[in-house]
């Protein structure tokens, strides 16, 4: 054998070694970014599956990843590798790059060294800058107050509230706290904030000033993702989405509710101000724009993901507007949230989370969820009931409605497929 075969056949052997580290490396960067569970493991099986493992078992949670790999005939050699993932933020734009990072590497003769040095420049991906997601904190806060029945002054008090909360909670994260501390001291402030401006006269709606601050901390992520990972079977990790989603509503609630409890608002009421569906469409698109900023979505999708989110809203508030039922509403907008989002994804081919989850902020019942607690404040209990019973099958007919939507999808690319593959055959 000659010294150059010799020296190719060393790197397959490095590059065999190196493989699975490859694998659970890309696993961990999709795992901490938000992407579903399903999505991690066919990530990790496809970068194994490209160099021909012929045993590829890989299953992850919320919180780790395990890749077993390798020969499984008597006789082979298996190796096994876990990775535990204890923090997981929201970075769609790294997901993305992954994917696509995967894909290159199952399409050409990348080397596992190349994809290492990719995945280690994909990781190194900056968020958009400090300057930037406050920009975008204060239009998520401010137009989602005017989305949520406010006027044009909440919508003002809530644009600085929002900046000032966000950034509060940016300084505690960097400190390691737990992540549900975090939110329930965020909210809490935003809370004590509306407060003494609603006191002082500033502002009409009280809620809504709320709603707009604390928009940014709603559990929309771990909605959608807690949906999709339960399509795909992954009971274990949706069971542990749903928990996360409730957490942070509880720690949200609590936050607001403690502080309407200690230091209650003046009596006056709260002044709901309906606003032209048109002029709501448009309150949608920029305040979604805000949304994809913090969860750092590609760039080119920032404004066909706002546009979608309108549409959806568009429908939800016609339902409202008309005294139609807020249900059926939220159900039909969520619907074409997903629709436009799996059709968005697959002429991008990325996958429809990317466009899912900020678009589907505006419909998450949020201000149901700060109307039950401050019902239950005030011991209406009956009307808190009721309430929060809106706000729980609103946040089902979104669950629903993705359900229903991303079954349709799978079942229409099994029939093209399947049209295909026989059309294939016949020639």
């Amino acid at each position: 054998m000659s010294l150059k075969e010799q020296g190719c056949n060393t790197s397959r052997v490095q590059d065999s070694d190196k493989l699975g580290l490859l694998a659970i490396r890309a696993g961990e960067i999709m795992l901490r970014s938000g992407a579903e569970i399903y999505r991690v493991e066919d990530a990790v099986t496809a970068i194994c599956k490209a160099r021909n493992i012929p045993y590829v078992e890989c299953f992850a949670t919320t919180t780790g990843i395990f890749l077993s790999f390798g020969d499984s005939a008597p006789g082979g050699q298996l190796e096994s590798i876990i990775k535990r993932v204890p923090a997981i933020s929201t970075d769609l734009e790294k997901v993305s790059l992954v994917n696509d990072l995967v894909r290159k590497f199952s399409g050409s003769e990348m080397s596992v060294a190349e994809g290492l040095t990719a995945l280690d420049s994909v990781d190194a991906t900056r968020h958009f800058s400090l300057a930037v997601r406050l920009i975008a904190a204060a239009l998520l806060a401010a137009f989602f107050a005017l989305m949520n029945s406010g006027g044009f002054v909440d919508g003002a008090l809530s644009l600085g509230i929002g900046v000032l909360t966000y950034l509060l909670s940016l300084g505690i994260e960097r400190l390691h706290i737990n992540r549900f501390i975090v939110i329930f001291v965020s909210c809490a402030f935003c809370a004590a904030l509306s407060l003494v401006a609603f006191n002082l006269g500033l502002g009409g709606s009280l809620a809504a000033i709320i709603i707009g601050g604390i928009t940014v901390f709603l559990p929309g992520v771990a909605i959608t993702n807690a949906v999709r990972d339960l399509l795909a079977g992954d009971m274990l990790a949706g069971t542990a989405r749903v928990s996360e989603a409730l957490l942070i509503t509880v720690a949200i609630a609590a936050g607001v509710g403690i502080l309407l409890h200690l230091a209650p608002a003046a009596t006056r009421m709260d002044v709901t101000v309906w606003l032209p569906i048109p002029l709501q469409f448009v309150f949608a698109i920029v305040g979604t724009l805000g949304v994809s900023i913090i969860v750092n979505i590609p760039r080119r999708y920032l404004l066909p993901t706002s546009l979608i989110a309108a549409c959806g809203w568009a429908i939800f508030y016609s339902f409202i507007f008309y005294g139609n039922s807020r249900l059926f509403g939220c159900f039909l907008g969520a619907c074409l949230v997903a629709l436009l989002a799996e059709v968005c994804a697959r002429l991008s081919k990325e996958a429809a989370t990317l466009f899912i989850i900020p678009a589907i902020f505006p419909l998450v019942p949020g201000i149901g969820m700060y109307n039950t607690m401050l019902q239950l404040i005030e011991g209406n209990y009956d009307l808190a009931v009721r309430i929060g019973a809106e706000a729980l099958f609103m946040a089902g007919g979104i669950a629903l409605a993705l359900l229903v939507i991303i079954s349709l999808a799978r079942i229409a690319r099994a029939v093209v497929r399947w049209i295909n593959d026989s059309l294939r055959m016949r020639m």
